[in-house]
């Protein structure tokens, strides 16, 4: 099933990181229309500023990025 993986600066809460994997997975169950929320996983792994840029391009193929921001070009 799907899993989503949000990488992020350190400093949200608990209830924010709760709060938002509920909402991405309301819009992938919504968009896809053959998965319920139960079937998405959602994970954050926290980054500090000074290692963001080059761990988020590690961890992702060129190919495999649909949206970048503008810390990964």
């Amino acid at each position: 099933m799907p899993h989503i993986s949000v990488k992020l600066y350190p400093g949200r809460s608990q209830e924010m990181k709760e709060n938002l994997a509920h909402k991405l997975q309301e819009c992938l169950a919504s968009e896809s229309g053959c998965w319920s929320n139960d079937d998405i996983s959602v994970s954050f792994e926290e980054i500090g500023p000074e290692g963001f840029e080059e761990t988020v391009k590690n961890a992702m193929k060129p190919e495999e990025m649909i949206l970048t921001s503008k810390f990964v070009h």
